[in-house]
C-alpha cells in the first residue's frame, strides 16, 4: 500500500495485478482506497498487543528458536566437516603438483588456470568450514530483552508522536524535507516508491 493524499484527506491505496488476481482466483478491484484514519486505530491496537509486554517476549523467543533450529539443521550435515577438510587437503596437494610442474618448465598459461581453479575451490571450502565448525548459538534471555526494550522504545515513540507529525510527510503542500532521506520531486514530495501512508 502507498500513501495517497486526496481532497485534503490521507488514504492508503492498494493495487493488485491482473496476474495476481487470476492466479489466486480472488475478487479484487484494480485499486482499493482506505481512509487512513479508519485503519490506524486497529493497526496501532495490533502493534500494541503484539509488540509490548509478554506477547512481544513470547514472539521474539519463538522467532529466535525457529532461527536456531533452522541453523542447527544446516550445521554439520553428516560428515560435511570431514569432507571439507579433505577438499582443502586435495586442493593443497594439487597446488603443490601444479607448482612443481611449473618449476619443471610446464606451460605457464595452462598451469595458471589450474592454480586459479584449485585456489578458488580451497577458499570456498575454507569459508564453508569456518561457518560449519562454529555451532549455532541460541539467543540469550538478555539479548531477547535488549531487542524487546528497543521495540518498546520505538513503539512508545510512535504512540506518543503528534498525529500531525506522522501525517506531515504525506501532505502534498508540505515538503517536510527534514523527515525523508529520499530524493524529492519538483513539488517537494519524496520519490521513495515503497512509502506507506499507514505508518
Amino acid at each position: 500500500m502507498v500513501g495517497n493524499p486526496n481532497h485534503g484527506r490521507l488514504y492508503c491505496r492498494g493495487t493488485a495485478s491482473r496476474d495476481f488476481v487470476r492466479q489466486h482466483k480472488v475478487s479484487h478491484p484494480p485499486a482499493l482506497y482506505l481512509r487512513e484514519d479508519a485503519i490506524t486505530d486497529p493497526i496501532d491496537r495490533f502493534l500494541r498487543e503484539e509488540l509490548t509486554g509478554t506477547t512481544l517476549a513470547d514472539n521474539l523467543a519463538r522467532v529466535a528458536d525457529a532461527q536456531y533450529r533452522a541453523e542447527f539443521a544446516n550445521y554439520d550435515v553428516p560428515n560435511e566437516i570431514e569432507k571439507l577438510h579433505l577438499t582443502i587437503a586435495d586442493a593443497d596437494a594439487k597446488l603443490d603438483r601444479y607448482r612443481a610442474t611449473l618449476d619443471a618448465c610446464g606451460d605457464p598459461a595452462l598451469i595458471a588456470g589450474w592454480i586459479s581453479e584449485a585456489t578458488a575451490t580451497r577458499k570456498a571450502a575454507q569459508a564453508r568450514l569456518g561457518l560449519t565448525e562454529v555451532p549455532p548459538q541460541r539467543m540469550s534471555g538478555d539479548q531477547l530483552d535488549t531487542i524487546a526494550d528497543a521495540f518498546n522504545d520505538l513503539f512508545r515513540l510512535l504512540r506518543d508522536a503528534d498525529p500531525r507529525d506522522k501525517a506531515e510527510p504525506l501532505q502534498p503542500d508540505r515538503p517536510a524535507a527534514h523527515l525523508s532521506p529520499w530524493p524529492r520531486n519538483t513539488d517537494g514530495r519524496g520519490l521513495h516508491p515503497g512509502r506507506s501512508s499507514c505508518l
